[in-house]
């Protein structure tokens, strides 16, 4: 059964499989309890009494999720089908039959999953109760009532008779078998097969069996007394082992006096004249009813003084652990129980303690004390049961401890002992005892720590400095001693700022510690400063009385001389000394927020240095280092004051020019190149010349957002340093690299409404027979996409974009589906062959080449008649999954073209890895193959290797007879181009039932 109901719920495979041996269970013991059901337990043939199969049911589903009852109620209904068919059933029957149960299996299910998904059934009575009510009271009800209805409707039985049979056949069986079921687990099983235990099991079954027939046979059936050896063996047993007995015992009885005339076995013969049926089931169940109550209810009392013991041993081991002291003393004193702790206390071992009075362990100096503490605690009158007092260890040391008291009463309220804790404060009342000589020490303290410490009155009259505090202020203590802390303590804010009260004065105001103002400066009377941090706090009494005040200041000159070091290494580069490019980015934005918020414009500039990298190899990283430091001065002394200039990485600087506009900043970039160039640069004895670039871009109100601005200038810096060195190059908004990629960012959007508004559509050119253009190869399908005033955009506008953008997957997507799918019935009657191209993120999406495997066997279209086009770039992103994916193509019937052949470095190196049919010969070489030498060789060239491949060859832009005429002399296999047919609606194809088609094809292209 550990098999049958797993308490563990693996994952993955292994789950899977014990699922199915699970299923495979369930229907040979379903098998098994329908036959002994209705061969062994039916009436003279009839319907069975008692009906076990559907309490198995339950137990499998209750122990396993619901996602895996399909195969379990599958395994159900076939086993019953499948005896009651080899009983001479009817099939219609017996599948009716068979799944009428499962109204009762289900929601018995289902309830037990939601009322005890922990499996605490017959943790109470109530539990019980409740088990028993949504297993063997309600869901019967759905059973009888639908098998009741149908079985009247075949037999014409009255209906509620076999209503009442059918209920109470399901409810006793249910109640009977189920609980059994629910607890065969792992653990049940090793307990069963312990020999004890088994042997108990058998030795209190067979004489609860052979008790239970004595007494029907001299009580000539009278159940009552069927109880007392069950209610015998419920006190005896485990719970899972009592279920056993009573289902032993309810069985045999069933067995004995059902009608079975015609059983082998004489001893199942019932005994005449006795009753049988619906009374039967009845009696045997009243006479169990007893023995089940008690099974519970001894069940529950095993398990609550289970968890008594375990509370009361868990306590007594906390108790026993507890770092506290802790013992029980007797009313006059003595000594009961200790703890561990206590006796570590003290140095005792507990048997040294027991018996001794608690008297006798006080040290004599409080024992007085401690038996009037007593004497009081145990009539009642103390209201504070505690004390701090003295004990005298084993070894006549004298510890300190705090005794806690309590006292434990009996039921009618007198006291009977005490609880007695004692904690270990022996080290804090030493503390105690040693802060009076730390106070004594805390003079020769504030004397020789680092920080100055002035102590005041109430008055902010002086009491006390120490030599820190001298040295600082330039006054001695005994020049301070009475004098107001203002004229020995003078604070500015600042070498030269304003004077700053000192904080004594707002601290004895607020009664509370108070921070001196940041950047304060202490002037000493000899003429010295310090920078200075201070504060001061109050003093108070314990009854919060307030004294005075105590000021604490430090010298702190050093670390804010390093705070601005860092600050400014913060916001500087180290070698140049110039802003870096965090610094260079907060003036951009005020910059940009003058331009924005009013009329102001500014120019920003990128300076990249031509020829840094020829004095950085060939003279060395330090003569680089020594250039841009001398650069990095030069570019300051040329600058106006309000201009600003930073290193911005490498040879790169940045320059704003404030208040001034592209074509002013031009004119001043192009004398700053002058300068540049003009610079001569000497180091081991020779002289080297450097160069600039530089790019512009204006700030106005229109182009105010920094990562466009830092962009732009970049961008006019990179054409400018292309373009020329030395020049100067304005970012122009129509006619820059980041223009073009705006533009592209517009055409994506314009493809995803295109997409979402259905704005895309195909178009077929023929790809034809060289020998003779008449004849149509096949079509290759072309993608345009429709604007929203319904002209057409051709593939070179708008494929860019959407490669860039990531788009081309969802095209491909959109391309495949409207071919293979929803234009696939016109295009198998229309008979045309075709070919589909496919993106190199086609070739690399996995869940695109499933979508598009799953097409190619659902469409009608002979997969003969489809091809597929994948260019050289696609194979070089994809080089594994493409040859993969192409491979599985042609496994399935697809033909497989290599378009644009010949335009990368290494054309014929794809050819080892990928088996084709055709190779398309890139039209860059066939529009020229006529007039260009060059072109005509690497025609052939490939013409020759696809051949010997046993690939065919296309030639692509065919425009002109005369092109047509080369390629049929040099044996080109297929061409296509307007001189073969320009591209067509494909829908304006297929009306026209398509051209003539040959023999191989597929490709296809935007």
């Amino acid at each position: 059964m550990s098999a049958t109901l797993p308490d563990a719920r693996p994952a993955g495979r292994e789950f899977r499989q014990r699922l199915w041996v699970s299923a495979l269970l369930l229907a040979v013991l379903a098998g098994i309890f329908v036959a002994v059901c209705k061969q062994l337990l039916s009436v003279n043939g009839g319907a069975a009494i008692l009906w076990f199969p559907d309490a198995i049911a339950i137990a499998f589903l209750y122990r396993h999720p619901p996602r895996d009852w399909p195969p379990l109620l599958c395994a159900l209904v076939c086993a019953n089908v499948a005896v009651d068919l080899a009983m001479g059933f009817e099939a219609g029957a017996a599948a009716i039959y068979g799944l009428a149960g499962l109204a009762e299996v289900l929601p018995a299910a289902l309830l037990l999953r939601r009322f005890f998904p922990n499996e605490t059934y017959f943790d109470s009575l109530g539990q019980w109760a409740r088990f028993t009510l949504i297993t063997a009271v309600l869901p019967p009800l759905a059973s009888a009532t639908i098998g009741s209805a149908i079985a009247a409707l075949r037999t014409g039985i009255d209906y509620w008779t076999l209503f009442s049979a059918w209920y109470l056949a399901d409810a006793v069986g249910i109640l009977v078998l189920l609980p059994l079921a629910l607890h065969c687990n792992a653990e049940s099983l090793r307990a069963l097969l312990d020999r004890v235990q088994l042997s108990r099991l058998l030795t209190v079954t067979g004489a609860v069996i052979a008790v239970i027939f004595l007494i029907l046979e001299i009580a000539l059936q009278s159940f009552v007394f069927v109880s007392l050896p069950l209610i015998w063996a419920a006190t005896r047993l485990p719970i899972f082992q009592t279920l056993i007995v009573i289902f032993v015992a309810i069985l045999s009885l069933a067995l004995k006096y059902v009608g079975v005339d015609a059983h082998p076995n004489p001893s199942l013969s019932p005994i005449a004249g006795e009753r049988t049926g619906l009374h039967l089931v009845l009696s045997i169940f009243a006479a169990v009813i007893p023995a089940y109550v008690m099974a519970v209810y001894t069940n529950i009392e095993r398990h609550r003084n289970a968890r008594i013991i375990a509370m009361e041993s868990s306590f007594r081991e906390a108790v026993e652990q507890s770092h506290i002291g802790m013992l029980l003393v007797s009313l006059d004193g003595v000594v009961r129980r200790v703890n561990r702790s206590f006796c570590t206390f003290l140095g005792y071992e507990e048997s040294e303690l027991i018996g001794r009075s608690v008297f006798d362990l006080t040290y004599a100096g409080d024992e007085a004390e401690s038996r009037t503490f007593w004497r009081e605690y145990v009539r009642g009158e103390c209201d504070v049961p505690q004390m701090e007092k003295r004990y005298v260890r084993k070894d006549g040391a004298v510890v300190w401890g705090h005794l806690s008291c309590s006292l434990a009463r009996g039921a009618d309220g007198r006291a009977l002992y005490s609880i007695a804790q004692v904690e270990d404060i022996d080290s804090r009342k030493r503390s105690e005892a040693k802060l009076l000589e730390s106070r004594e020490r805390l003079q020769v303290t504030l004397s020789s720590i680092a920080d100055a410490v002035i102590s005041t009155d109430v008055d902010q009259k002086v009491n006390f400095m120490n030599p820190v505090a001298e040295q600082m202020t330039g006054v001695t203590m005994e020049e301070a001693r009475g004098l107001p802390l203002d004229r020995i303590f003078h604070s500015t804010m600042g070498v030269d700022g304003e004077p700053l009260d000192n904080p004594v004065s707002e601290c004895l105001q607020l009664g509370a510690a108070v921070r001196g103002a940041e950047g304060a400066v202490l002037h000493s009377r000899d003429g010295r400063t310090y920078e200075i941090k201070n504060s001061a706090a109050p003093l108070k009494t314990e009854r919060d009385k307030l004294l005075g005040a105590v000021m604490v200041f430090q010298d702190v000159s050093e670390s804010r001389q390093l705070i601005r070091q860092l600050t400014y290494k913060a916001s500087h580069d180290d070698l140049t000394g110039l802003l870096n490019r965090d610094a260079f980015k907060r003036e951009l934005l005020k910059a940009i927020d003058s331009a924005r918020c009013g009329d102001e414009c500014h120019a920003l500039a990128f300076v990249d240095l031509d020829r840094f990298k020829v004095i950085n190899d060939s003279a060395g990283h330090l003569a680089g280092d020594a250039l841009l430091k001398k650069i990095g001065s030069y570019l300051r002394a040329l600058l106006r004051t309000s201009d600003c200039v930073a290193r911005l990485g490498g040879d790169e600087f940045g320059v704003l020019f404030r208040n001034c506009n592209k074509m002013q900043a031009k004119l001043r970039c192009e004398q700053l190149i002058r300068q540049v160039v003009s610079l001569r640069f000497p180091w081991n004895e020779r002289v080297y010349d450097v160069g600039a670039s530089i790019g512009i871009t204006e700030i106005n109100c229109d182009n105010h957002r920094l990562g466009d601005l830092l962009s732009q200038a970049d961008v006019a810096c990179y054409s400018a340093k292309h373009a020329s060195r030395g020049t100067v190059m304005i970012y122009e908004m129509e006619q820059s690299a980041a223009a073009l990629r705006h533009r592209e960012i517009i055409m994506a959007s314009t493809i995803r409404e295109a997409l979402d508004g259905g704005r895309l559509t195909l178009y077929a050119q023929a790809v034809a027979e060289t020998a003779d253009t008449g004849v149509v190869s096949h079509c290759e399908i072309l993608v345009r996409m429709v604007d929203h005033r319904g002209a057409l955009i051709m593939p070179a506008a708008f494929i860019p974009a959407a490669e860039r953008y990531g788009l081309m997957l969802q095209i491909d997507r959109w391309v495949v589906d409207e071919v293979l799918a929803r234009r696939a019935a016109q295009i198998c009657a229309a008979g045309i062959r075709f070919s589909l191209n496919l993106s190199a993120d086609a070739l690399g999406d996995a869940e695109f080449q499933t979508h598009l495997i799953r097409l190619l066997e659902e469409t009608p279209v002979p997969l003969s008649r489809i091809g597929f086009e994948i260019t050289e770039t696609a194979i070089i992103n994809q080089m594994e999954s493409a040859s993969h994916f192409v491979a599985t193509l042609r496994k399935m019937g697809c033909e497989v073209a290599l378009d644009d052949f010949g335009n990368g470095l290494s054309s014929f190196g794809y050819l080892k890895a990928f088996s084709i049919d055709y190779i398309k010969i890139d039209g860059s070489f066939v529009r020229q193959v006529e007039s260009n030498f060059v072109d005509l060789i690497i025609v052939e060239s490939i013409h020759q290797v696809a051949h010997r491949l046993g690939a065919r060859t296309i030639a692509e832009y065919v425009e002109d007879a005369s092109t047509a005429e080369r390629l049929r002399r040099i044996g080109v296999d297929l061409m296509q181009g307007y001189y073969v047919g320009q591209p067509q609606p494909l829908a304006q194809l297929l009306d026209a039932a398509a051209p003539t088609v040959a023999q191989p094809a597929a490709l296809t292209e935007r």
